[in-house]
């Protein structure tokens, strides 16, 4: 039974984090939309604090399976879950907090891979405008060993307005 008390415990920690980490995407996408830097810093600096959290979490649980003979992988704890026997009063608690953790999970990577892509998007907005303002164009741009972009030679034109 002590091992059901460890396991809610380490599910409900999870699930907090989660939760917890999806509001801080979820404010993440806002800062970025209103393009609020002083924001957006505070809000990459919680992410980084909950995601290091939520992997010390994932650390936890994997050690918690190992403990009990099982490999430490997602699809090995929802088949532990499984397991339980039903007739225990948490197992169906236990299994539906899972669920909305992987449920959960699911939606944070979303969130987190959409505000990725945002910022891809203003980098290459700035990139095209610093482009301009040098006087090369995105032909002009090359991509070097590491995959970073780098501008051609920088036109000696200068504009008048």
């Amino acid at each position: 039974m002590m091992r059901h008390q460890e396991l809610r415990e380490l599910l409900r920690q999870t699930l907090d984090g989660l939760g917890e980490m999806s509001r801080v995407l979820q404010d993440e996408a806002r800062c970025l939309a209103l393009r609020d830097p002083d924001a957006l810093e505070q809000a990459a600096s919680k992410k980084q604090k909950l995601a290091f959290r939520l992997d010390e979490l994932v650390a936890r649980q994997s050690d918690f399976l190992r403990a009990r003979g099982l490999p430490s992988n997602g699809s090995d704890f929802d088949t532990f879950l499984l397991r339980l026997d039903s007739e225990l009063p948490d197992a169906e608690s236990l299994r539906a907090e899972w669920l909305e953790i992987v449920r959960l999970g699911s939606v944070c990577r979303k969130q987190n891979e959409l505000n990725g892509a945002y910022i891809g998007l203003l980098q290459r907005h700035v990139d095209s405008s610093l482009n301009f303002f040098h006087g090369t164009s995105s032909a002009d741009t090359t991509y070097g060993p590491d995959g970073s972009t780098r501008r051609g030679e920088i036109s000696r034109r200068s504009f008048s307005v």
